[in-house]
């Protein structure tokens, strides 16, 4: 289990491009776009003591935080 901080630091030197691999878009402009808006909700929005198993459940747990 990650905490936010280890997530952020994971997400740090992810380029648009590989960010877009990891996370299994097609489009890159839309990658960069979720990228900063994802580590923008790491910051702000995900409970303090939040744990995830990894880059991959936080990402799911920020698109299912849309409704």
């Amino acid at each position: 289990m990650k905490c936010i901080v280890e997530l952020l630091d994971e997400l740090r030197p992810l380029k648009p491009f590989s960010f877009a691999e990891r996370i299994r878009l097609n489009d890159l402009n839309s990658a960069n776009g979720q990228r900063t808006d994802f580590e923008n909700w790491l910051r702000r929005c995900a409970p303090p003591r939040r744990m995830f198993a990894d880059l991959d459940e936080a990402y799911g747990a920020y698109i299912a935080s849309f409704g």
